[in-house]
């Protein structure tokens, strides 16, 4: 997670929002002044569920399962949902103010420039005081599987792939190096969360690749959930080795 870049911006933002200007780039601008609609009284009912696998293991298939039972979800929210996580953070606000009156369920909280990622993810301790009785789902994969989605991941939001991103924040032209980066960063990960979570009820970790992934999900956060809309969406190109990994993404 590459946080000083947005650290030192933060602290010089106001309430309402902010830009990083990458050299010879234009500003990239996110208003983390943003306010969704609140959500109805059904969706309020609903339990919180934080997603907090990386990306490439499954969020946009996670969200859009959630969204069609009925959860008002987010995904990523074009780099705004992690900007407004992490100011609201520095400034002594709940985690997710700004969001938590709309939305049941988040996922990919990543904030990313030419100089800076912040997986939001990285805040569970933080979300976990700030919303209690929430539920952390721990979505991950095959750790082969994963890094080689993210190698082919063609994702140019600011116009470089995720790899050429790493490349050249590593200064390295080996993408073993990278492969190694993002192998520590998600074993670390882990061991923080295990640990930190042991014997939660509210925790679950879970294979995208189970074939039960849906009933099981539906009984951890007690809500009937239809199986039937666990589908692929937004599969990496050129990676279905299987018929499970291919709806998994």
């Amino acid at each position: 997670m590459v946080l000083d870049a947005c650290e030192r911006r933060l602290n010089n933002c106001s309430n309402r929002s902010f830009s990083f200007k990458p050299p010879s780039q234009p500003d990239i601008h996110v208003d983390i002044d943003h306010q969704p609609h609140p959500a109805g009284p059904a969706a309020t009912a609903l339990p919180y569920v934080f997603v907090i696998g990386f990306n490439k293991t499954g969020t946009t298939s996670i969200d859009g399962f959630f969204r069609a039972n009925g959860f008002p979800s987010i995904h990523w929210g074009n780099n705004r949902l992690a900007a407004r996580m992490f100011a609201n953070c520095l400034q002594g606000r709940p985690a997710l103010e700004g969001y938590d009156q709309t939305f049941r369920v988040f996922s990919d909280m990543v904030y990313r420039t030419r100089r800076a990622w912040f997986e939001g993810n990285s805040l569970f301790r933080t979300i976990d005081a700030d919303y209690p009785g929430a539920y952390f789902l721990y979505n991950t994969r095959p750790m082969q599987d994963w890094l080689a989605s993210r190698e082919k991941h063609r994702g140019a939001m600011v116009g470089e792939s995720l790899l050429a991103f790493y490349l050249r924040y590593l200064k390295t032209q080996d993408i073993q190096v990278v492969r190694d980066h993002w192998r520590r960063t998600r074993e670390h990960f882990e061991q923080e969360i295990r640990a930190y979570f042991s014997g939660n009820p509210r925790f679950m970790e879970i294979s995208i690749e189970d074939e039960d992934f849906a009933s099981k999900v539906s009984s951890f956060i007690g809500v009937p959930l239809d199986a039937s809309h666990w589908v692929a969406r937004n599969v990496t190109p050129g990676w279905l080795r299987s018929p499970v990994a291919s709806r998994t993404d």
